[in-house]
Order: structure tokens, then C-alpha cells, then sequence
């Protein structure tokens, strides 16, 4: 199991928190669950730990070629030869495994369809005290926050299904309010651009392909495009919440457990 085994809880809504009230025996749990464990494994990087888009790549449960697939068919063919030209490598899955991928992926699409099945349970069940020395220690979070400073009493002013999602994926549920543009959020991903002429042009990201890449300023409000060719020009990205993305092959449940009592009882 190793390090597949310690994320799997990272494909839950919440760690042991939610039920999914069953999808009364529409799926096989227990290729669910080896199919989440494959999803973080091989795809999560890209395609996000619950398959809805990540760093690069797209929703799997919007993709036709998921939601048209059967018993693992059509995607463990496509696995194989992978699409080299958009960046994603072939996969050398076995039957098996490409069927319960599809299981697990079926699965999230029916539940994203059905959200009223969605059954929150007691989520705090770790230690308050283990998970301060995870935050001042292991998990080096005390680097970036302070539970007199920006988390003071962040356990009053959410709820604990929602204070677990915010510090396992922080850039879900941006907060109250209309949305915005991911580049418009504080913790957008930012982008050094150094042009031929060796300027320098700052911003937070928009879009990056192989062939351009837009930034914003948020200073003065502008959107800007610069056409790529090749290298030039050179592009830096920085992402503020890569260390809670480093944590992602890190966490174990005891910790997601034991964190969530100790952000809770910060009132």
C-alpha cells in the first residue's frame, strides 16, 4: 500500500467525514476504493485528487470517453497509448486496475449528480494535542501560519467538514461571496515572465500553453499575452500552496485527523 495507501483518504469529501448514503449497490465499494488509490497514485497530479482537474489536466468525470466507458474498456485501451501530443504519457494499467478506475470515476460521477446523498458524519474523531506537534512539527505548517495570527479563531468561523477541505485542498471554496477568476485569489499560482530583451513582467497565472502566456497584474488591473516559442520567453512558475500539494503523498489519516481537532479548537 505505501504511499497510495496513506492518500486514499485525500479522495473522500472529508477524511472519514462523509457517507455517500449509498448508491445502493450500483457500484462495488471495494473496486471504489482500489480505484481511488490509483487515481491519486497515477492521475492525481494532473487530473486532482477527486478526478474534477488539476495542475494540467482536465475533469475526468466530464470527459465523454469516462462517461461512455464500460467496465473499464474503452479506458484502460485509451490509458495505454496515452495522448503524447497534449502531454499525458501512456499508462500500462491491467484489466482489472482499468476497470476499477472506471469504478471509482462512475462512481464520482454519479455522486456529483446525487449531492443529496452526500451523509456528514463526526469527522472529529483525532487527537487536539498530536495535532499541534503535526503543525509545529512534522507537518512544518507553523512555517507559513500561526494560531495566533492568521488562524485565530478559525475554529469558530467554519465549520469542521469545511475547515478540514480548506487546509487539504485550499483552493477549493474560495469563500463567501460571487467567484472570481482563480488568478484574481491571493493564492494564485504566480508567474515570472523574462522576455529576449531580458525585462522581467510579473503576475499572477492565467493561461500557459505551449504556444503563449497570459498573466495578470493586479496592480494595474491588466491582462497581458506574450507568444511563446520554445523558451523564449522564459517562464517561472511559483505556487504559494505548493507545500500543502507537497503534503498531499505525506498525510496519513491519524494527522488529517488529528489537525482537524486541533484547527477546531482554535476559538
Amino acid at each position: 500500500m505505501g504511499r497510495m495507501g496513506r492518500m486514499k483518504t485525500l479522495l473522500w469529501v472529508v477524511a472519514l467525514g462523509v457517507s455517500l448514503s449509498a448508491q445502493e449497490g450500483q457500484f462495488d465499494q471495494a473496486a471504489v476504493d482500489r480505484g481511488k488509490e490509483l487515481l491519486v497514485g497515477q492521475c492525481g497530479f494532473c487530473h486532482g485528487s477527486n478526478a474534477r482537474g488539476g495542475s494540467s489536466g482536465p475533469d475526468l468525470t466530464r470527459s465523454e470517453l469516462v462517461q461512455s466507458d464500460e467496465g473499464g474498456r474503452e479506458l484502460g485501451a485509451f490509458l495505454r497509448n496515452g495522448r503524447p501530443d497534449k502531454g499525458m504519457p501512456a499508462f500500462e494499467l491491467t484489466a482489472p486496475q482499468a476497470k476499477d478506475l472506471a469504478e471509482f470515476l462512475h462512481s464520482s460521477i454519479y455522486t456529483n449528480a446525487n449531492r443529496r446523498l452526500y451523509k456528514v458524519l463526526d469527522i472529529l474523531v483525532g487527537d487536539a494535542k498530536a495535532g499541534e506537534a503535526y503543525f509545529n512539527g512534522a507537518g512544518k505548517c507553523s512555517g507559513c501560519h500561526s494560531a495566533s495570527g492568521d488562524l485565530a479563531r478559525v475554529g469558530r468561523k467554519y465549520e469542521p467538514v469545511a475547515l478540514q477541505q480548506k487546509f487539504l485542498a485550499p483552493r477549493t471554496g474560495r469563500g463567501e461571496g460571487p467567484p472570481k477568476p482563480a488568478y484574481m485569489d491571493k493564492n494564485a499560482i504566480r508567474v515570472t515572465v523574462t522576455l529576449a530583451n531580458r525585462q522581467v513582467v510579473r503576475g499572477a497565472l492565467v493561461r500557459l500553453t505551449d504556444f503563449d502566456v497570459t498573466i495578470y497584474d493586479a496592480e494595474t488591473s491588466r491582462v497581458r499575452s506574450f507568444v511563446r516559442n520554445g523558451d523564449v520567453p522564459k517562464v517561472d512558475l511559483s505556487d504559494p500552496l505548493q507545500a500543502h500539494v507537497d503534503l498531499w503523498s505525506k498525510w496519513t489519516d491519524s494527522d488529517i485527523h488529528n489537525m482537524t481537532a486541533y484547527l477546531v479548537s482554535l476559538k
